[in-house]
């Protein structure tokens, strides 16, 4: 598959059909997460599988983001080496995690699962539900699934609206 057609075709997919991820595609989804770049090679993330579909409703109660019941959630945490988080730490575990997210997205992609990307959760809670310990913290969920919609590619700014050469606000083509 071509990456950058991959980049852009991929969509953020909400409605899903009622069919299960077998778990080598799982398993080949969570091994691009890990090859994803990240600072100081701590391999910090954690990833939580979550594919009952019990424990996949009672999440939706605690996610707003998440529309509908997919067939696994992909919780992305960070298990950071420090106990207490200076904040280039936690900017720096920020970004690895978003990272190895984009490698999820897109490798699910590859695979045509649908996925999409949910920030709006209650840490409490999905700590709960999760056993998630005190020293791991989820910043992102990944929800995953066969897609049951094909929504329509989203309008994107011009390169010429949002990149500058050398200089904020110096034409990018000149």
């Amino acid at each position: 598959m071509d990456l950058f057609k991959a980049i852009q075709e991929r969509r953020s997919i909400r409605k899903y059909k009622d069919e299960p991820i077998d778990d080598s595609a799982l398993e080949k989804i969570l091994d691009a997460a890990r090859w994803a770049p990240n600072a100081g090679n701590y391999n910090s993330w954690r990833f939580i599988v979550v594919t009952s579909p019990t424990q996949n409703k009672l999440l939706l109660h605690f996610c707003p983001g998440i529309d509908d019941v997919p067939a696994a959630i992909i919780v992305v945490c960070t298990k950071p080496k420090q106990k207490r988080l200076k904040e280039a730490t936690r900017l720096m575990c920020m970004a690895d995690c978003a990272i190895a997210t984009q490698n999820i997205v897109l490798s699910a992609y590859s695979l045509n699962i649908g996925s999409c990307v949910v920030v709006s959760f209650a840490d409490k809670a999905l700590r709960e539900i999760l056993d998630i310990p005190e020293d791991v913290q989820p910043y992102l969920l990944v929800t995953l699934g066969y897609a049951a919609e094909t929504p329509e590619p989203p309008a994107r700014l011009p390169i010429s609206e949002i990149a500058f050469r050398n200089d904020y606000g110096k034409e990018w083509n000149t």
